[in-house]
This record gives C-alpha cells, sequence and structure tokens, in this order.
C-alpha cells in the first residue's frame, strides 16, 4: 500500500485526470487543423494577447466530454467506494470542466502581457516557475469545478494539480515532438 494515499484515492486521482488529458489533446489538434478558425478572435487581444481566443471556449467543453466519457465508463468498472463522475451528467461536467480550464488560463495570461512576455513565450526570469504555472492553471481551474462539485476531499484535489501538471508538461512535450504543438511548454 502506498503512504501517500491509500489505492481507491490513487484511482480517483487517475479518474480525475482522465478528461483534462483528453480535452487538451483534442483541443491542441484541433489548434492545429484550425477547427472553428471563425472563432480564432482574441477574447481581449491587449488583456490576454493573442492565443486566448473564443475559440478555446467553444472546443475545451466539447473537447473534454469524450474523457469525461471515458472516465464514467472506467469508474462503473472499477467499482470506487465512492462514485465521482458518474454524480454528474457527462455533457454539464464537461462544459464545466472546459469553462475552468479556459477562465483557470487567463489571470497568468493577463500577469504575462503585464510583464511584456509575449505569447507562446515565457519569461527568462524565473522561467522554470512560468514554465509549471503555464501548465498547472487549467489543472488547478478544472480542480476548482471538480472540488465544487463531486465529493473529493483536499489531498485528492492537492494530488491531482500535481500529477496533472507533471502530466501536462509531458505531454505537451510528446504534442512538441510529433509537430502538433509550436513549443514544449
Amino acid at each position: 500500500m502506498n503512504p501517500i494515499l491509500p489505492s481507491d484515492e490513487w484511482l480517483q486521482v487517475f479518474l480525475l485526470s482522465i478528461p483534462l488529458i483528453v480535452g487538451g489533446i483534442l483541443h491542441m489538434i484541433a489548434v492545429k487543423a484550425d477547427i472553428l478558425s471563425y472563432f480564432k478572435k482574441p477574447i481581449h487581444q491587449r488583456w490576454f494577447g493573442l492565443n486566448k481566443t473564443w475559440r478555446g471556449f467553444i472546443i475545451m467543453p466539447v473537447a473534454t466530454w469524450p474523457g469525461v466519457l471515458l472516465a464514467q465508463a472506467l469508474e462503473r468498472i472499477i467499482e470506487l467506494n465512492t462514485p465521482l463522475l458518474a454524480l454528474w451528467p457527462s455533457w454539464l461536467l464537461a462544459l464545466l470542466l472546459g469553462l475552468g480550464y479556459c477562465l483557470a488560463e487567463l489571470p497568468n495570461s493577463y500577469m504575462k502581457r503585464r510583464m511584456g512576455i509575449k505569447e507562446g513565450q515565457t519569461s527568462d526570469k524565473n522561467k522554470w516557475g512560468f514554465v509549471i504555472l503555464d501548465q498547472a492553471d487549467s489543472a488547478i481551474g478544472c480542480l476548482l469545478v471538480y472540488w465544487l462539485l463531486l465529493p473529493v476531499s483536499w489531498t485528492i484535489v492537492f494530488i491531482t494539480i500535481v500529477f496533472g501538471t507533471v502530466l501536462h508538461l509531458m505531454i505537451n512535450v510528446l504534442l512538441y515532438s510529433i509537430g502538433i504543438r509550436k513549443n514544449p511548454f
């Protein structure tokens, strides 16, 4: 048995991460394929830059839905002691997670624009802090949604943020290596 979390809680972390992973990957594929280019309009260019567009707010809830469906199916198979994702309709959970994902990225973008950091770039000063924040912000937004809707402990929320951030970094490097992302971070 793991000294940090019991196995049932590790399964919760894994299940909660699936919608974020699937949604993030499908979003990057949609961006690369320039799907819904009409909505590729900045929300507010001066505040958030060119990369935070209305398209993300449309695509992320839809892109997150297959991950919610997969996680709910796995949850039924695994039979957790405490049901989580099955407590909400998949479409509603996907909608809220997608919006949480997008909204949580805005403060970081706003701060970077105030510091003069260009879109898609990171600061030379405190580089790794910004790299981690760039990966963690969306996970924090989704975990806030989970915390408000689901019976999860703060420990699960914290571990999922750490796990999701590390996984986000790894997936971004993978997507960069196969040409879907412009940069690894």
